[in-house]
């Protein structure tokens, strides 16, 4: 392994940063990799979110680190050139067809309707970020990926691992990136290899507003309702005032 350097001083081992093409673990990362205690995430983030070269930004687990390295990235011009053309009504157009067919082939409305509990998110971003479902406790040891660019909506170009069943493609992450970052105040936090995860800064505060929002998140990602809060009324519900969202594909 290659030690960039030690981020809180020459003698302390807990966060190390591995450069570029490290052998870390069973894997070479191709981006540079700070390793550190979950307990540790918040500190190392607010660090290096202070740099404006590089965008800190928590992969999880090294099966993660492992899983996105596996992709063969696109040139990032091209990815960049998609991503700008990204035609958000048009797609959201199409993803209302597709319920429409599916609610006519399985007689039950898509997405899932039902009553709507609203109730106050406090989640933190960050610790949602590191927390592992399988253990129901937060991951040990974490692995926080430094991608050389300052706007997070850039970051799924660098990885270009979309496109695999429900997963969407990188332009697409990358377009609705830059719509809730203008209009939500949305910025990504998390990337694993099947979830990611955002720091909100202005969530929405009505239902209507909550609502219209959810269509857009069941569009991106039906696993959110389908297999979580089970109608999109109850998703809304929870978007409300929410300052975390997060997303996951099987």
């Amino acid at each position: 392994m290659s030690i960039l350097k030690r981020l809180f001083g020459p003698d302390d081992d807990q966060a190390l940063i591995y450069e570029a093409g490290s052998l870390v673990e069973t894997t070479v990362t191709r981006f540079p990799l700070i390793r550190c205690h979950s307990d540790l995430a918040q500190a190392v983030i607010a660090k290096e979110a202070q740099n404006r070269d590089h965008t800190p930004i928590i992969i999880g687990s090294i099966r993660s680190v492992e899983l996105l390295n596996d992709a063969t990235p696109r040139p990032i011009t091209d990815i960049a050139l998609r991503a700008a053309k990204f035609d958000f009504p048009a797609w959201m157009d199409q993803a209302k067809l597709d319920w429409a067919a599916r609610s006519n082939n399985t007689k039950q409305p898509v997405p899932p309707r039902g009553p709507s509990n609203t109730h106050t998110n406090h989640a933190d971003a960050i610790d949602s970020a590191v927390w592992d479902p399988a253990r129901g406790a937060a991951l040990q040891t974490i692995y926080i990926a430094l991608f050389p660019t300052a706007d997070p909506t850039e970051v799924p170009a660098y990885l270009d691992c979309g496109g695999w069943n429900a997963f969407p493609e990188t332009e697409v992450h990358m377009g609705l990136m830059r719509r809730w970052r203008d209009r939500f105040g949305a910025r990504l936090i998390g990337h694993s290899h099947d979830t990611l995860t955002f720091h909100v800064l202005r969530p929405p505060h009505t239902l209507t507003e909550a609502l219209t929002l959810a269509e857009e998140h069941y569009a991106y990602c039906p696993d959110v309702v389908d297999q979580g809060f089970e109608t999109l009324d109850a998703l809304a519900g929870a978007l409300l005032n929410a300052a975390t969202w997060q997303f996951w594909w099987d």
